[in-house]
């Protein structure tokens, strides 16, 4: 049985109560003083589209990601923070509003909402608390745009990849990674189960789309400097991880970090066997890519797996659906710490080091103890959990 459509006005009014709580109780990062961080990239195209330069000089990947940025200024209150908020708010509810959809058409049962959106709201590098601290971001709509996409992929409405897949290409060009992914899998299967699942015109429509909008702002809006690709991204950070095994351990943690105990249920319990589930391939096919791009992506491996979320918290609900209340709970428990609930995130411009012990990937090695010192327990709490969590289905 569905839960009430009620109930989709409940999580809305939740995020935007939450949205404006954190807005105030979390200060914002000083992006002036912390030149390093994507925000003031951002900053640049906001203001190359309000008038205030001339020139449009945006380094690699940031320059071709323009359309968070164009709708900002499209407000142009005279505010650049307030610009990005307004528009997060609007993607935030998209996102709640698409997730609900999707969930509901899963037949979650109603626990499963209140932990998958608790830990979309409540995390630390979650959708709102992470982008109360970093507003300036492009980050926000990629919930939206992924959770539309599996929502019409498990629809069969493939004929929307010709409008999402260009669009969502613009907010950020990883699309194009997940576009590619569905055409391998979708080929696969149709070949496989000979059922004509997967309308691969329409797929690789949007894919031919998504590259072809890829390609008009590279010449419309060039990278600072040439020679940069995205290609050429990933074998660096891929090269930087084999020169560097701890990278693989902080990766590790970081995924732990974005996801709890439920991620490592997960990984335990399909490690043990495999059974042929269209939906359920779907699923971890796409978290995989995330958890992937966590270590080919970029150096902030904790964000950029948290952005797989409606991938990833979507195939943990569908994987353990069925798992007992009782068991449940002690996991959501287990995950409680990491969240940092009670805790603001600090300015890096100002306290450098305390911010860096947030994050997995660049924690001093002291805080790596304490996180393997926690995921170790975690990892003895779900060994004892094994036939309750393996069982589940």
């Amino acid at each position: 049985m569905r839960i009430p459509q009620y109930w989709l006005y409940i999580f809305s009014l939740v995020t935007t109560g939450l949205f404006f709580f954190y807005q105030q109780s979390q200060p914002a990062l000083s992006y002036d003083f912390a030149p390093q961080f994507d925000g003031n990239d951002y900053r640049a195209i906001h203001d190359y589209f309000v008038g205030n330069l001339n020139e449009y000089q945006v380094p690699f990947p940031f320059h071709s990601r323009i359309l968070i940025p164009w709708l900002a200024a499209q407000l142009n209150t005279g505010n650049i923070i307030a610009d990005f908020q307004w528009i997060n708010l609007a993607f935030s509810l998209l996102s709640v509003f698409v997730l609900f959809r999707l969930w509901r058409s899963l037949g979650f049962e109603l626990k499963w909402f209140f932990i998958g959106f608790g830990w979309l709201l409540l995390h630390w590098t979650g959708m709102i608390r992470l982008n109360a601290f970093d507003p300036i971001t492009v980050d926000v709509p990629l919930f939206f745009f992924q959770a539309l996409f599996i929502w019409l992929i498990f629809k069969r409405k493939f004929i929307w990849l010709l409008l999402l897949g260009p669009i969502a290409t613009l907010q950020k060009e990883s699309f194009i990674a997940i576009l590619i992914v569905l055409t391998a899998y979708g080929w696969y299967h149709n070949r496989k189960e000979d059922d004509g699942y997967f309308d691969l015109k329409w797929i690789l429509g949007g894919l031919l789309l998504s590259v072809l909008a890829k390609t008009a702002v590279n010449h419309y809006f060039p990278p600072l400097e040439a020679g940069k690709g995205s290609i050429i991204t990933l074998l660096y950070h891929a090269k930087e991880a084999v020169l560097n095994p701890f990278e693989l351990v902080r990766w590790l943690v970081a995924a732990f970090v974005a996801f709890g105990p439920l991620l490592l249920a997960g990984v335990f319990r399909v490690a043990k066997g495999f059974h042929y589930d269209n939906r359920r391939n779907l699923l971890m096919l796409f978290s995989g890519l995330y958890l992937a791009f966590g270590i080919l992506a970029g150096g902030d491996m904790t964000r950029i797996i948290y952005l797989g979320f409606p991938f990833i918290m979507t195939w943990m609900m569908y994987e353990f659906r069925e798992l007992n209340t009782k068991t449940l709970w002690i996991l959501v428990c287990l995950s409680l710490p990491l969240t940092f609930l009670i805790k603001t995130i600090p300015d890096p411009a100002f306290e450098w080091e305390r911010w860096q012990n947030w994050y997995p990937e660049f924690a001093s090695m002291e805080t790596m103890a304490f996180f393997g010192a926690y995921l170790t327990l975690t990892v003895a709490v779900l060994i004892s959990l094994r036939k309750k969590l393996i069982g589940a289905s």
